[in-house]
């Protein structure tokens, strides 16, 4: 079979969280999380994969894997350790790590919000403060006023709607709350409002100041393929349902400034189109079983029990690339943006899946493209092995397998892979 050319508009590289692989902070609500017991196995985000301290070491090493762009997150704690109070130390490690990413000849994008926050914002009570949109506001416009003239591409805020579920739904992230339906609403209808806020900010500090390049601010939503177990008028209702509380409130608030039922009604900041791109997060496809459990209020998740093990990855999910074009498609239909595939990947130990993974997603990306969808970036989730939020250490996302004892790095088969995909642009 003739192999496919990779367009040079389509940017190719990878994501990482700062929470997930720095290590060492102390600040961050994950720390005292993971004091609590909260992290698999009793795991520690003190640990990471300690790339705080070997960002340069990291950086060559993507250089050297190919990749042509790349999703970091900026801690916030680590900014802003106490309220009110600036860290010239934090501020001076990020420009660094920006300016060696740029002198490789890769495109950065900073993530400002992605599950973490300071202890202090925490103990005040999160985003269920109301200071909390200008809190975040405040750490936002700081962080462009000082890093601006390095960075065009902006993602506010990481899956509002995982962040809202498993923080005030499923209880798995601080502050841990389960069935809260309220606050999930609550800070849901918040988070919009910040991205908002947001989205106006970064765009009027960098043309004041006049930093270069094009201003691209959008955010990351996590968009599963959700299908029904049968066409029943409740499994119906059930994936309506979902749809709706999981992607629609987002996608309406975030992108066009709407804030529908039940977050509210009307446009907070004016109409609008408040995104340059459509962040994509995808992982895969989810079956969903209408019920009427408080807990469960969008429905139970599951995955096909019969499928062969080669279909699922370590964590259980459907490797099912088609999903990337029923979710993509339908938003590029409404919006007509540029899109930006700023989270896709599996856990896989054995590394035995990603490369086909990688191959087969990429695949539909391609075919995207040449029915007219404008797909300008895909990175792969994740550069390396990582803290997996609750889960700790035990799933293997990475391109770059991590030896938790040494921190050292290997990269995987899989990196090899995409590394020829990168240089020689042919699929």
């Amino acid at each position: 079979m003739m192999k496919k050319k990779i367009p040079a508009s389509l940017l190719l590289g990878s994501a990482t969280a700062a929470t997930q692989v720095e290590g060492g902070d102390v600040n961050v609500n994950w720390y005292d999380w993971s004091l609590k017991g909260k992290v698999g196995r009793g795991e520690s985000s003190l640990t990471g994969a300690d790339h705080y301290a070997r960002f340069r070491e990291d950086t060559e090493m993507m250089a050297e894997l190919g990749h042509q762009c790349y999703r970091m997150g900026v801690e916030w704690s680590r900014i802003e350790p106490e309220r009110g109070v600036w860290s010239p130390e934090g501020m001076a490690h990020y420009r660094s790590e920006l300016e060696l990413i740029r002198a490789r000849g890769i495109v950065p994008m900073v993530t400002l919000h992605h599950f973490s926050c300071p202890r202090w914002f925490q103990e005040a009570g999160g985003w269920m403060s109301r200071e909390a949109v200008g809190l975040f506001l405040r750490f936002c416009g700081k962080i462009v006023e000082e890093l601006g003239d390095l960075v065009c591409d902006w993602c506010t805020i990481n899956e509002p709607n995982v962040f809202a579920n498993d923080s005030y739904m499923d209880g798995k992230y601080p502050p841990g709350h389960e069935g809260d339906m309220l606050s999930y609403f609550k800070v849901s209808r918040r988070m919009v409002i910040a991205h908002l806020r947001a989205y106006k900010l970064i765009h009027k500090i960098r043309r004041e100041k006049n930093f270069p390049g094009e201003t691209m601010v959008g955010y990351a939503q996590h968009l599963a393929f959700f299908v029904s177990p049968g066409k029943g008028l409740f499994c119906r209702l059930g994936k309506g349902l979902m749809e709706r509380l999981f992607h629609k409130i987002y996608l309406k608030g975030m992108i066009e400034g709407k804030l529908i039922f039940p977050l509210g009604a009307g446009y907070p900041e004016g109409k609008g189109i408040f995104c340059d791109y459509l962040g994509v997060n995808y992982y895969s496809r989810h079956i969903i079983t209408p019920t009427v459990s408080p807990a469960r209020l969008f429905g139970t998740v599951g995955f096909d029990p019969d499928l062969p093990k080669e279909k699922l990855t370590d964590l259980g999910w459907e490797i099912y690339p088609e999903g990337l074009a029923g979710v993509i498609t339908p938003l590029w239909e409404k919006y007509a943006l540029p899109v930006y595939i700023t989270e896709n990947g599996l856990a896989d130990s054995s590394d035995e899946k990603r490369a086909a993974f990688i191959r087969d997603h990429l695949a539909v990306v391609l075919r995207l493209m040449e029915e007219g969808v404008d797909i300008r970036r895909y990175y792969y989730w994740s550069l390396m092995d990582n803290l997996e939020w609750n889960d700790g250490y035990g799933p293997r996302f990475g391109l770059v397998e991590i030896d938790y004892d040494t921190m050292e790095r290997r990269p995987r088969p899989s990196a090899l892979y995409y590394r020829a995909l990168c240089r020689e642009r042919l699929l």
